[in-house]
């Protein structure tokens, strides 16, 4: 009579052992990641109405059009009317429209503020940068949240696959 080959389970990826499963959505919260997130937007949010506002200069000195343009491009047309340089970052504009908002700089002389304007651009870029680490914080935490998820589905069926074995 043939033995019967017995199956063994798969030893537990060693990846499961290294990862702390204690983490609780208590200590995602705990962490401030959703909050600070949350804050950033509201931030954001608040300095878009602004300079959606002088966008309208945009629109009247320089003949750009601005209104399908972000937070940080605004900034940026801002900052580079008030700094009076181009930068590499500045590259999200054409060549024409760079052009224009450096020939047209001292046309927004006495219609902008120019270091509240570099402040603005500095705060976007800050706000951007913290609320991308942030969210790359959460995005670790669903990809622990899946890891632990496929653990638990996975244990009870090694529990019972053992437990067969040790059955027979």
């Amino acid at each position: 009579m043939p033995k019967r080959c017995r199956r063994v389970p798969p030893a537990p990826s060693p990846a499961l052992a290294t990862i702390d499963y204690s983490l609780t959505y208590n200590e995602i919260a705990a962490s401030g990641a959703p909050a600070i997130v949350f804050r950033c937007d509201a931030v954001e949010k608040d300095l878009y109405e602004h300079l959606q506002h002088l966008g309208r200069h945009l629109k009247n000195v320089s003949g750009i059009d601005y209104e399908n343009w972000g937070t940080v491009k605004l900034a940026t047309a801002f900052k580079i009317i008030c700094s009076r340089k181009i930068d590499k970052s500045d590259e999200m504009f054409s060549d024409d429209v760079r052009s224009k908002l450096l020939d047209d700089a001292d046309k927004y002389k006495d219609l902008v503020f120019p270091t509240g304007c570099i402040a603005n651009y500095k705060k976007i870029l800050g706000l951007n940068i913290l609320r991308n680490d942030k969210m790359d914080q959460l995005a670790e935490f669903v990809k622990v949240a899946r890891i632990k998820a496929e653990h638990v589905r996975v244990k009870p069926m090694l529990n019972r696959s053992l437990n067969l074995l040790q059955a027979k």
